[in-house]
C-alpha cells in the first residue's frame, strides 16, 4: 500500500475511534467494558447516533485497524527511510533528510500516543469506573490531535511542492 494512503487510513482511523469513544457514555452500569467499547451494552442505547447501539462503530476494531495499519506504516518507513536518506546524504538534499527526520519524530510521536490510548483501554477493561473512560476519551482525543498536526504538515508540503 502506498504510504500517503496508509497515512490517510490511518489519519480516518484516528479520527473515527476518537468521535465513536466521544458517543460513548462516561459510565458503564452494566460493567462489561468490551460491550461498552463496542457500543453494544444497554448503557449505550440512547448516546450512539441514531439511538441504536447497533449503528455506533466498534472503538475496539478501530484499535485494531489503527495497529494493524501503524505497524505497516512503521514497517514501509524502516525500509524506505534508510534508502532515501542515502540519497539525500549524496545530493545533498537538506530538506529531504530534514522532511526524513519530521517523518521519524512524527511517527514516534504517534505511536505513543496511539501506546496510552491501548494502555487506557487496558485500564478501562480492568476497572470499568467513569474515571477510566474519561481516560480513554482524553487519550483518544489527544490521539486525533497528534494525527491532524501530522496531517496538516503533509498536506503544507505537499501543497509547497505543488
Amino acid at each position: 500500500m502506498e504510504l500517503l494512503r496508509l497515512w490517510q487510513n490511518i489519519h480516518q482511523e484516528a479520527s473515527d475511534l476518537a468521535s465513536a469513544v466521544e458517543q460513548l457514555p462516561d459510565e458503564c452500569e452494566c460493567g462489561d467494558a468490551n460491550s461498552h467499547l463496542g457500543g453494544k451494552c444497554p448503557c449505550c442505547r440512547g448516546h450512539m447516533m441514531g439511538g441504536n447501539p447497533d449503528d455506533g462503530q466498534n472503538c475496539l476494531s478501530i484499535i485494531s485497524s489503527l495497529q494493524a495499519d501503524l505497524t505497516v506504516l512503521g514497517q514501509d518507513l524502516s525500509i524506505a527511510g534508510p534508502a532515501l536518506g542515502a540519497a539525500a546524504l549524496e545530493t545533498q538534499q537538506v530538506e529531504l533528510r530534514r522532511g526524513l527526520f519530521l517523518a521519524v519524530g512524527d511517527l514516534e510521536a504517534i505511536l505513543e500516543a496511539f501506546r496510552r490510548v491501548t494502555e487506557s483501554v487496558v485500564g478501562f477493561r480492568q476497572e470499568c469506573t467513569i474515571l477510566r473512560m474519561r481516560t480513554v476519551k482524553r487519550r483518544c482525543v489527544e490521539f486525533r490531535a497528534h494525527c491532524d498536526r501530522v496531517n496538516a504538515e503533509l498536506l503544507n508540503q505537499r501543497l509547497r511542492a505543488g
